[in-house]
């Protein structure tokens, strides 16, 4: 799952807006809920618009804090993050033992006698897997998959990273023990979610390249 630079910037409004979201959800916990109600629905749609005008300073501080963040974590470790595996976390370490064999549009015979036996080992498995993903990586339901999963890794990274810092910080400033004990959990909902997501298109994305090879595969023998 390389060659992203592309898919990243076209996540990069994703990843802001989950900034903001964070932002204000802080912002919500941390202040008193009683004076973000005396803004009526316009004015707090205003200030949230504000947040995320191009070229305001609010944007660029969002924008380094994202840069920050994802900084923090290299790629290999927010696949870990996502996928809770600490040795060969990628879902193409598991395409042709476990995702391709359970997905019902993948021809397994046709891509065997295209690749070959297939291998066990986990690395082998995903270096065969990127071998053939290369060849698909520009089809629109590949590159689709792939940039959801990118997005939703991110975004859980960010929200993984962020678990223990805000509620503290939210405590602190409003001392409600309770309130930050709920937003606390409000943040591993989220960032479950979002595992979950990058999880599943994770897996999309490899069933959409083994089906596209299997098919070429089925194909080539016919002729």
């Amino acid at each position: 799952m390389s060659d992203s630079k592309s898919l990243k910037d076209q996540n990069a409004w994703l990843i802001r807006a989950a900034m903001i979201g964070h932002m204000a959800a802080f912002l919500w916990i941390a202040a008193q809920p009683t004076k973000l109600f005396s803004l009526d629905s316009r004015s707090a749609l205003l200030r949230l618009e504000a947040l995320a005008v191009p070229g305001s300073a609010s944007l660029g501080l969002i924008v380094i804090a994202t840069l920050v963040l994802l900084g923090l974590v290299p790629p290999e470790w927010r696949d870990r993050i996502v996928h809770l595996r600490r040795k060969n976390p990628l879902p193409g370490c598991r395409a042709f033992s476990e995702i391709g064999p359970r997905s019902s549009h993948v021809d397994m015979e046709a891509l065997s006698a295209k690749c070959g036996p297939f291998p066990t080992e986990a690395s082998a498995q995903n270096q065969l897997f990127y071998k053939i993903y290369k060849s698909v990586r520009d089809d629109v339901g590949v590159c689709d998959a792939h940039r959801r999963y990118l997005a939703a890794r991110d975004i859980a990274t960010i929200t993984f990273i962020l678990l223990i810092p805000l509620p503290v910080l939210s405590f602190v400033a409003n001392g409600n023990a309770a309130r930050s004990f709920v937003y606390s959990g409000l943040l591993c909902a989220t960032y479950l979610l979002c595992a979950i997501a990058a999880k599943n298109y994770g897996h999309r994305m490899v069933q959409h390249v083994l089906a596209l090879n299997g098919s070429e595969a089925a194909a080539e023998t016919t002729h």
